[in-house]
């Protein structure tokens, strides 16, 4: 978008100075919400030469931000070089600061204590935010070396380092010199302006886990438990990396701190660091001690949560709290975890086999049968894996003496008959001895036959299968059933893997079967 004259066409040559403020301050407001930032820095300019608006440290502080954007780190140092003394305040000189660190970045890393230089020459009365800013450029680089340099500048410069200049450097030091680790914490401890925070220490314990120095550890994590407990300091570090996070996250859980652990974990999510299926680690630790208190409905939420932003593997957490649900007795809420996640069934149908595992084994009588008969007819899946035009004529008659053969047991006489129509491939003759063993719980010779087909690959076996999966789930035997139900699929073209379709259909027989719905009401 581009306006002529921007700066000059809403003022009338009577107006006076009030309305002439008040339509700048409006027309900025509008370029501001169309993103015009060069007419922008222009009408600051106009106004402050003209000096009818007296600018207040936002008004510098914003325009010094408008000419870093336009022209550039340069431009905003003899900016801030030629203001009144008066508006050479930290609220300028932290704007300076920012864009001098994202300028100078790359050189920072290589030469710090040149550029503590140039920012002396610029003006900034050396703190330790300054020094701070320059130690996290080195600290994300791995720069321990130029860190440690700026940090003896820094205490040359006779500036006392706070809490974070000497967590920065006991975190750089606590990756290969354990002995350069412990002198900077003990010269932390004896600093008479510094309280010792909680955060600190846990960083260090984190270090000595690593080592294995288990006493050393225990220790470090005692003395952050005796901070925490005091709610009233709970002071707020800055200039985190990742490993801080991890660090910080892995030693609240270990003193329960979960509450605490959730916020830094929040953190280091919205930080962008949960970005690869490796960072599960992270909030797995969270939810696993979690789920050993028993507070199984915190974890519930928090992975609701996370599930529905996308987070890579939160479908795996889930996994882990239905196993848990299901060892507390809480079969629905197990349910409820698996039933919907995107990718968990096809994966693979574990999580299905264990629910109904539980249901078989401990809600005998929760599953009572409501109405007789078949759920073959009422069940709409099957005819996605028939083969409608493939059954062959067969002699009404000796269908009927079959028939007969399994109403009066004589199975045996039944399946010789069978074998005898060996070549007909007339799947309702095999049905009509599958239901004469299922009726008398001979389930063993009627997966029997079913293997057998299978191994010969004889057309509709897909179909036995199913007519298997129905009597086991008929019997309350759901877990052989399920498994009977995945045969079925797994022969089935189009139909193999997908076992978010399986579970639904094996579940729809369970619910037609027992006039009842998934979540067990009638």
């Amino acid at each position: 978008m581009y306006f002529q004259t921007p700066t000059f066409c809403i003022f009338h040559p009577t107006a006076n100075t009030i309305d002439q403020v008040a339509s700048v301050i409006i027309f900025l407001l509008f370029l501001k919400e169309n993103s015009v930032i060069l007419d922008d820095v222009q009408v600051y300019e106009w106004m402050r030469k003209k000096g009818i608006y007296e600018f207040s440290s936002s008004d510098y502080a914003a325009q010094f931000n408008l000419i870093c954007k336009v022209r550039g780190c340069s431009a905003a140092e003899h900016y801030v070089k030629n203001l009144p003394k008066q508006a050479r305040n930290d609220k300028t000189y932290g704007k300076l600061l920012h864009c001098y660190m994202q300028e100078h970045r790359g050189d920072i890393e290589r030469s710090p204590l040149w550029h503590i230089q140039k920012m002396k020459e610029l003006g900034f009365a050396l703190s330790p935010h300054v020094f701070n800013e320059i130690m996290h450029i080195c600290a994300r680089g791995f720069q321990t070396k130029a860190l440690l340099e700026v940090f003896a500048e820094m205490k040359k410069s006779k500036v006392s380092p706070d809490n974070d200049s000497y967590r920065m450097c006991i975190r750089s030091l606590g990756r290969h010199d354990l002995h350069g680790m412990e002198r900077a914490l003990r010269e932390m401890e004896t600093q008479p302006h510094i309280v010792m925070d909680w955060f600190t220490y846990a960083v260090v314990a984190e270090f000595y886990e690593r080592v294995f120095l288990v006493d050393k550890a225990t220790d470090a994590l005692e003395k952050a438990r005796v901070i925490l407990q005091k709610k009233d300091i709970k002071r707020r570090p800055n200039y985190l990396l990742e490993i801080d996070y991890v660090n910080v996250i892995m030693s609240l859980v270990k003193l329960g701190e979960l509450g605490e652990a959730m916020k830094f974990l929040n953190e280091w999510e919205a930080s962008g660091y949960w970005c690869r299926l490796y960072d599960l680690r992270i909030p797995y630790l969270v939810i696993e001690e979690y789920v050993k208190r028993g507070k199984l409905q915190e974890a519930f939420d928090e992975i609701v949560v996370w599930y529905s932003r996308g987070k890579d593997g939160a479908e795996k957490l889930k996994d882990l709290l239905c196993k848990e649900y299901l060892k507390a007795g809480n079969v629905f809420q197990a349910f409820n975890c698996f039933r919907g996640t995107r990718h968990a069934f096809q994966v693979h149908p574990f999580l299905p086999m264990l629910f109904f595992k539980y249901i078989e084994e401990n809600c005998g009588s929760f599953f009572p049968l409501r109405c007789t008969g078949t759920m073959l007819s009422e069940v709409n899946t099957i005819h996605s894996v028939q083969h409608e035009n493939s059954i062959q004529s067969v002699n009404i008659g000796c269908e009927n003496i079959i028939k007969s053969l399994v109403e009066l047991g004589k199975l045996k006489e039944a399946v010789k008959m069978v074998i005898e129509w060996h070549s007909s491939d007339y799947v309702n003759i095999v049905k009509l001895i599958m239901e004469g063993y299922c009726k008398k719980c001979f389930f063993v010779e009627a997966e029997a036959m079913a293997e057998a087909w299978t191994r010969e690959k004889r057309s509709q076996v897909a179909e036995i299968w199913f007519v298997l999966a129905t009597h086991y789930q008929l019997h309350g035997k759901l877990v052989r059933g399920f498994e009977c139900m995945r045969k079925c699929f797994n022969i089935t073209p189009g139909l193999k893997g997908n076992y978010g379709m399986m579970f639904w259909t094996f579940t729809n027989g369970i619910e037609h079967s027992r006039c009842m719905n998934a979540r067990g009401r009638i």
